[in-house]
């Protein structure tokens, strides 16, 4: 069940596809532009394959995963995502913030699961035209995605009514049996030592390299000076570029050289070879992984409550091992089997098409191999297709191509390919439809029949209503699926970064490590600003002593003149008229104007935007290391890694929190762990 609902309908999609993108792209990694040999070049395309859906892809379920499962298991709290982060919040969850965070959640797994069927049918209405060899027009395709969609769903809506054990958990085994058949058959009708050996060298290749590729930006790369004139650091027309005068973010504001630089971050993601890939090393980290993160993070809240889910009873270090490491050395064997079949029946082709030398300048030569609109036409190319060999890199179908050489057997394991992704595709349906029930009905185990019937079709209508209206509005249907999916994973991945927070506190009060919850604590919690209902003194003396609109004026001072807060909270911490509080409040305000005058001026140019953004770092640097200082001075319980997150992400709450603090007398006590008990 975890895999199949964890990534398995991505590594069927893109198994192919994605190492051959990078294979035959024109950049490479480890801090080189490109890979004179081929043999380097086949091994960075597994390894950045590798990078995508190893331990980064389960990092997010799994910080889910342990956030629920320690406080609904150990602390018997119900299994939805606002508990969490009781830990780190206590009570607010059940105010309007936790209907948020549920609601957030709701969301992101809808739209994490229509990416997912937007995906899945455009390959599976793809593999049946290419099976039945027809042709469909973009209306036609489209026509044939909707009706897919509609039948996927009505299976799924059957498999979600039986239940977790007869439906979910029957259809994951046959859907998992079937891919498992289908990746061992291809193992053993190749060269299987090769295929292993691959596997092998890519995992090893991955452990070495995970950490260095996790930092790349492309920095150099997008200086663009080693692509000739078509380059970043002073645009198309480098020949009239002033001596002395170079090009930057900041100068640019001097000297308007920023409209002669080119845009390099136009194309789309392909979904099979056939379609256009990005050109250039920036591109792999401007779009690819980008869009990678964002279809994690947006699936995070329906794997990860999965996992938890059937976790119950298991250790943090089984659940470790069992979803995080298990699953991807699973994922390195399945890509690693698939992708290099492809690099190696496209190596065999080049070799026979071309002029018997290996491709050692990227790209690739579609119409110099035999090939036109991604089918053979040469009598070479024809005859090598006859043999059951392609030209992978011009094809739109490689998962088809690879088994193509099993001549006995092909049309039987390309039927099971069809139905397998089919089926792993009603599977992530009806799990995301059946997390959303158990969100939706605050942790029920079993949710109503008709609730369960509702989100699995409100699933569905929007896949075919994202698609349908990209196409509509002239775009590509499917880049409506996907940006749907980045933008659905960017707020949960600040609820991420505040899980795991929260999970630091669980363990730590768990394991009787430090007593938390009676540790001195801020007198107004850093999100009372929405819970303004509560009056009562047992709630902190801060909100019994202020009234709403004194706390709706000062959230609004906070978020327009953060400096007034600042400034008035250092001069109670270093006294009135003190240098220091002059200095801190000039500096916040210079920081604040700067990033909105960068913000309002930037335009299209993205440059000027990032300038501000830059300001705003500084500015929450800042506000997070006076927080450490009011926390040093009232004794509370905290890190420097929460009070930089939070002024982050919401330097409002935390400035007035601040304002409030500071108004607090300093607490006789100073020891926030649990005491010692001597025998």
């Amino acid at each position: 069940m975890l895999f199949s609902c964890g990534i398995a309908v991505g590594v069927y999609t893109l198994g192919v596809a994605e190492p051959m993108s990078y294979y035959r792209g024109s950049y490479g990694l480890e801090g080189r532009g490109d890979a004179p040999i081929d043999d380097e070049r086949a091994q960075q395309a597994l390894l950045q394959t590798f990078y995508h859906w190893g331990l980064h892809a389960w990092g997010p379920y799994i910080t889910v995963a342990l956030g629920l499962g320690i406080v609904c298991y150990r602390w018997n709290m119900p299994l939805t995502m606002r508990s969490a982060f009781y830990p780190l919040i206590g009570n607010i969850i059940y105010s309007p913030v936790g209907d948020i965070i549920d609601a957030v959640s709701i969301a992101c797994t809808t739209f994490g699961v229509c990416t997912s069927l937007g995906l899945g049918v455009d390959q599976i209405v793809a593999y049946y035209a290419a099976l039945q060899d027809k042709s469909y027009s973009a209306l036609e395709r489209l026509d044939a995605q909707t009706a897919t969609i509609i039948v996927m769903t009505l299976v799924a809506n059957i498999s979600v009514v039986l239940g977790l054990h007869k439906g979910i958990q029957v259809l994951s085994t046959i859907t998992f049996s079937l891919g498992l058949f289908v990746l061992i058959a291809t193992l053993f009708l190749d060269n299987t030592w090769y295929l292993l050996n691959s596997v092998v060298q890519s995992t090893g290749h991955y452990l070495q390299y995970v950490v260095q590729i996790g930092f790349r930006t492309d920095s150099f790369e997008q200086l663009g000076i080693e692509f000739g004139t078509n380059n970043l650091l002073w645009g198309s027309n480098k020949a009239s570029k002033p001596d002395g005068v170079w090009s930057g973010p900041i100068l640019d504001v001097m000297n308007n050289a920023a409209a002669q630089r080119t845009d390099y971050n136009s194309s789309t993601m392909p979904f099979a070879y056939g379609d256009a890939f990005p050109s250039g090393p920036a591109q792999m980290m401007d779009w690819w992984t980008i869009f990678y993160w964002g279809w994690w993070v947006s699936w995070a809240p329906f794997v990860g409550m999965f996992i938890a889910r059937i976790s119950r009873g298991r250790t943090i270090r089984q659940i470790v091992v069992g979803a995080l490491v298990a699953p991807t050395l699973f994922s390195f064997l399945w890509l690693g089997v698939w992708g290099s079949l492809g690099i190696k029946m496209q190596r065999v082709a080049e070799l026979v098409l071309g002029d018997g030398t290996p491709n050692t300048s990227g790209g690739s030569d579609c119409s110099g191999w035999g090939y036109v609109d991604k089918v053979p036409d040469s009598a070479a190319a024809v005859a090598l297709a006859n043999d059951g060999y392609y030209a992978v890199a011009c094809r739109s179908y490689p998962m088809l191509d690879i088994m193509a050489p099993f001549k006995e057997v092909k049309e039987f394991l390309w039927g099971l390919l069809l139905v397998g992704i089919t089926l792993y595709f009603i599977t992530s349906s009806d799990s995301g439809s059946y997390v959303d029930d158990v969100i939706s009905a605050n942790g029920l185990a079993n949710p109503p029949i008709g609730q369960k019937v509702f989100w699995c079709w409100t699933e569905g209508a929007v896949a075919i209503a994202l698609l349908r209206g990209g196409y509509e509005s002239g775009q590509n249907a499917l880049g409506a699926v996907q940006a749907v999916s980045i933008v659905a994973g960017l707020p949960f991945t600040v609820a991420i970064c505040f899980m795991c927070t929260s999970i630091w506190r669980a363990l730590k009060i768990d394991s009787g490590d430090a007593d938390i919850c009676h540790a001195n604590m801020f007198s107004t919690g850093t999100l009372d600003i929405f819970d303004l209902y509560r009056t009562g003194p047992a709630d902190g003396p801060s909100t019994a002593r202020y009234t709403l609109a004194e706390r709706l004026i000062n959230y609004a001072q906070s978020i327009f003149a953060p400096f007034i807060g600042i400034f008035k909270t250092c001069e109670s911490l270093f006294g009135g008229g003190s240098v220091l509080a002059v200095l801190h409040g000039v500096v916040n305000f210079s920081f604040f104007i700067l990033w909105l005058v960068f913000l309002i001026v930037s335009g299209s140019d993205s440059d000027y935007a990032w300038i501000g953004w830059t300001f705003y770092m500084f500015m929450a640097f800042q506000i997070s290391f006076i927080r450490g200082y009011v926390r040093t001075q009232h004794n509370i319980y905290g890190n420097m890694f929460e009070d930089f997150f939070g002024a982050l992400v919401m330097y409002p709450n935390i400035v007035s929190q601040l304002h409030y603090q500071s108004k607090e007398p300093a607490p006789s006590n100073d020891v926030y762990r649990k005491p010692v008990t001597v025998a």
